[in-house]
């Protein structure tokens, strides 16, 4: 049967101590957040549509069930082609790594990798990419980096060049999204947040692409830094939700015409608690991370990621990489096609006015705050 098939064929990968043929994975993630939720359970999904793998503890799991929990049910799942390893889930910002160095972690994820003879890595984002690339010789698969090319996670938009490399590429996307943002608020001077002390968050923050839309049409961009990298604790967490909101209420009251929400650690139950110094001052506040934003209580955005989509284009190169294609020679580039989300309830709050063929365009408004 086909969950019985060991006669697989690895493309470019180490020899495994695994006996039995399956392609063997680990996970890697920098922190706690809820995009590489539901990116591995849809991943997971979709391995599970084509019949590459049975697990009825995922089938017990919905998107945004934590990526650790997923990541078990997957440990537990019957396939022929591959093995997740439990013990093989990381999180960069551990206290078992944040308490290093940062070429210390790097180390310490290499030996981990090594010890439990992993084939293959799937990471998600651009600080987990980045690590695992630079600090490990195991291919590896990435998602959810805001630009994987331009911070060295795949040398190329098609195609990676380097036979341990693949990452899902979605060429322009935030630009495409903040031109949208200029055709419906046309701001002179935009805010955003991020963290200054790690050079990555310029790539995946989205800052790049912000300050290239800003130099093209002479926008002012005003920025606020919060460092996002803190302790798997309770404490930790209430200290940074504290930051960005100390942040946000001084870009509200900088004269900011429009604040651009991009990447946080923030919990979707803390959204609208943490944007309401925007919206008392009626400033929209567009996001360019995800529609769950708008959920939550921003006024817009574009659906950038298409997380079920991604998912069956990831098991489709799994299932080539398996049987014997280099990642080097899957295609890379996948593009959501994109549509608006809109509250109504904030833009009602915020008394902002969108035009009526704006409201029309919209794929989705959400009728009120719903919380997480």
């Amino acid at each position: 049967s086909l969950l019985l098939n060991t006669s697989v064929v690895k493309g470019d990968v180490k020899d495994s101590g695994n006996k039995d043929g399956r392609l063997r994975i680990g996970y890697c993630q920098a922190g706690d957040y809820y995009e590489f939720d539901y990116q591995i359970y849809q991943i997971g999904m979709a391995l599970a549509d084509a019949g590459e793998l049975v697990s009825s503890e995922l089938m017990k799991l919905r998107q945004g069930d934590n990526a650790k929990v997923v990541w078990d049910a997957l440990s537990h799942a019957e396939s022929g082609y591959y093995e997740f390893d439990r013990k093989s889930y990381f999180d960069i910002t551990a206290p078992a790594f944040a308490a290093l160095s940062e070429e210390e972690a790097g180390e310490r994820l290499a030996e981990l990798i090594d010890e439990n003879d992993i084939d293959l890595m799937i990471t998600m984002g651009t600080s987990a990419g980045i690590m695992v690339k630079e600090s490990s010789d195991v291919p590896y698969m990435n998602f959810l980096a805001s630009d994987p090319v331009l911070s060295g996670i795949t040398g190329g938009e098609q195609l990676s060049g380097d036979k341990r490399a693949w990452a899902h590429v979605s060429s322009g996307i935030e630009q495409k999204a903040i031109d949208v943002m200029d055709d419906i608020f046309k701001p002179k001077k935009l805010g955003i947040v991020y963290s200054a002390e790690d050079p990555d968050a310029y790539i995946y923050s989205g800052a790049s692409s912000l300050d290239d839309y800003a130099w093209r049409n002479r926008k002012m961009i005003v920025r606020e830094f919060v460092t996002d990298e803190f302790e798997d604790t309770e404490a930790a967490y209430r200290e940074y939700k504290a930051n960005m909101l100390a942040a946000h209420e001084k870009l509200a009251e900088s004269g900011i015409d429009v604040y651009i929400l991009t990447t946080s650690y923030l919990r979707l139950d803390d959204f609208y608690e943490v944007l309401y110094p925007f919206i008392k001052r009626s400033i929209p506040v567009f996001s360019i991370n995800s529609t769950e934003d708008v959920r939550c209580g921003a006024l817009a955005a574009v659906e950038m990621y298409d997380y079920q989509n991604i998912g069956k284009f990831a098991a489709d190169a799994l299932s080539k990489y398996r049987n014997g294609t280099g990642l080097d020679r899957l295609s890379q580039e996948y593009v959501t096609s994109p549509f608006l989300v809109v509250n109504i309830d904030t833009m009602r709050q915020t008394g902002v006015k969108l035009p009526l063929d704006t409201l029309i365009s919209a794929s989705k408004i959400y009728g009120k705050y719903e919380g997480n």
